[in-house]
């Protein structure tokens, strides 16, 4: 192992992952049309902390998935054709995560990406108990410093995964990656 830039953030990212599994939390990821501003979700899934699937939906976006987005996820416009729409699964995704702690793996993109499918159908932003990063306490974890600056480098989870010893089944399938997820956050929280 490298040496870290700063040991002391390291045992706090073991801290964080330690609390996070003594308390009740869901793992969240989703896969989307893109990566842009008009991109929506077309597949979530949200375990609990014990690795129970809350929610593993396929949804409609009210566009077409481009056949660059299809590639990296592997789903299409004919798989999601009789999937509900975000719309039809609002109600129940927020009452799940109200007031809930939420991690994902690169939150930014993952909650962007919530609040874009939501306000396609003029629906209010959900209102969850806190939002954590993953990837951000993985980077602090490993502590390797960007050659610029003083911030951490971002690993994809999938190198994160490898680094960590995790096998990747299936990468960028909405479950495989929450539960990959879920799988660094006890190998960190094992850590010393």
């Amino acid at each position: 192992m490298t040496r870290h830039f700063h040991p002391a953030h390291r045992r706090q990212a073991i801290q964080w992952a330690r609390n996070l599994i003594a308390h009740r939390f869901y793992v969240l990821d989703t896969e989307t049309t893109g990566l842009g501003a008009s991109d929506e979700i077309v597949q979530i899934a949200i375990l609990d902390g014990s690795g129970a699937a809350a929610m593993r939906q396929l949804v409609k976006p009210t566009i077409p998935i481009p056949p660059v987005a299809s590639a990296v996820h592997g789903i299409g416009d004919s798989d999601v054709e009789d999937a509900p729409s975000f719309k039809d699964i609002y109600i129940r995704l927020s009452t799940l995560l109200a007031g809930q702690v939420v991690i994902a793996y690169n939150m930014d993109f993952d909650w962007r990406m919530l609040q874009q499918s939501a306000s396609r159908y003029r629906l209010p932003a959900m209102r969850i108990g806190k939002r954590d990063c993953a990837m951000k306490q993985y980077a602090r974890f490993k502590g390797v410093r960007h050659s610029k600056g003083r911030n951490y480098v971002w690993h994809k989870l999938g190198a994160a995964a490898a680094q960590e010893g995790l096998q990747v089944t299936r990468a960028h399938d909405a479950f495989d990656d929450a539960r990959l997820t879920l799988s660094l956050i006890h190998k960190m929280a094992e850590s010393r």
